[in-house]
């Protein structure tokens, strides 16, 4: 897997992120027109990124510049490529049958539940085949705030994976078709923000309940410490889950599960392949039997499940979707290990903090 050394301003990250795409620069340029092209016309469209620019304007100068530095290094305008992050959500607002199912399953677990009594954190990413070639590791040095390391797509303007920074706090996300949608920062630029300032998953919460939030997706957080929190992102509402009693783990899909977003999900999306509320179930039993035992080997197994209701692992040739990449993250020794591609085969590559 291609690693990414980005350091500086976030224009000099962007830049730096945009020129080391390199030979796969026309690869990933046709790859955001043909996502362009598939989004679905609407009328309301400019209206809607109209508004959440006017908000990224006010409240997000460093996301902009970020974005304007890759623009400036893939050659393309920097409109282009926001748009381009912005597909999913204009097409959740919209209510249009998405052009890429976006799935994914990300858990943590508290260290009473590991063998190792250190927490641990793990997402598979479910995702169009298409980025199979564009999947990366970056590891940054801002001019300020936290260095980190996440896996992320090449040319994606912020962190589209999952993270974890030199203070231990480790965060991983999750897509989910809201209803509960309106201008806010995008989740993927929401991670930075929190692996760059925060040291703990308190911190983490409190920065996501104030900030103005897009509102279609989960964030899971786990600390050094052992704390572990799962982050319901709507735009006016918001849900924060943490531990019941006896229950050292959470795990969150593409749905929201708290009282105040519960029904704010577009249901028809919820029986689909790689069915969300199956592959939540499936994950879940499986923590519950393995209290003590969960380790980063035993996530790797987990997380291979290919067979059955609620496959963990999937791939659909038709659509030409599926599981894409395998994370698992140990924000107590700063250790990742990245499995790139269809996540049955090959080898986990293990990558250090520091």
């Amino acid at each position: 897997m291609r690693v990414l050394t980005l350091e500086g301003t976030p224009y000099e990250m962007g830049l730096q992120h945009g020129a080391l795409a390199g030979s796969l620069r026309r690869l990933l340029v046709s790859r955001i027109y043909r996502r362009l092209q598939k989004l679905a016309p609407h009328p309301q469209t400019e209206v809607w990124y109209g508004e959440v620019l006017a908000l990224l304007e006010r409240e997000a100068e460093g996301f902009l510049q970020y974005a304007q530095g890759q623009a400036d290094g893939l050659g393309i305008e920097r409109d282009l490529l926001l748009r381009f992050s912005l597909a999913s959500y204009l097409e959740d607002r919209a209510k249009a049958p998405a052009a890429v199912a976006e799935g994914c399953t990300a858990w943590a677990a508290r260290p009473d539940w590991t063998q190792t009594g250190q927490p641990l954190l793990a997402k598979n990413r479910d995702q169009s085949l298409e980025q199979l070639g564009l999947q990366c590791v970056i590891r940054a040095r801002p001019a300020s705030g936290y260095s980190y390391m996440g896996v992320t797509t090449l040319g994606w303007p912020g962190l589209a994976s999952s993270g974890l920074n030199a203070a231990g706090l480790a965060v991983a996300d999750t897509h989910v078709p809201s209803t509960d949608l309106g201008p806010g920062l995008p989740r993927w630029w929401m991670m930075v923000c929190i692996l760059e300032r925060c040291q703990t998953v308190g911190e983490a919460l409190d920065y996501l309940t104030a900030a103005p939030r897009l509102g279609n997706g989960n964030l899971v957080l786990a600390d050094a410490q052992g704390a572990i929190a799962v982050f319901e992102e709507g735009h006016a509402h918001f849900g924060i889950r943490t531990p019941e009693y006896g229950q050292g783990y959470l795990v969150a899909t593409n749905h929201f599960v708290t009282d105040s977003l519960r029904g704010r999900c577009r249901v028809e999306h919820l029986g689909k392949k790689g069915d969300t509320l199956a592959r939540k179930a499936r994950m879940e039993a499986a923590l519950a039997e393995a209290k003590g035992v969960v380790s980063p080997s035993w996530a790797r197994a987990i997380m291979s499940s290919a067979d059955g209701t609620g496959a963990l692992c999937w791939q659909d040739p038709e659509r030409n979707i599926g599981t894409i990449s395998t994370v698992i993250v140990s924000p107590a020794t700063g250790v990742v290990w990245v499995r790139h591609g269809r996540t049955w085969h090959g080898r986990f590559q293990r990558f250090a903090l520091t």
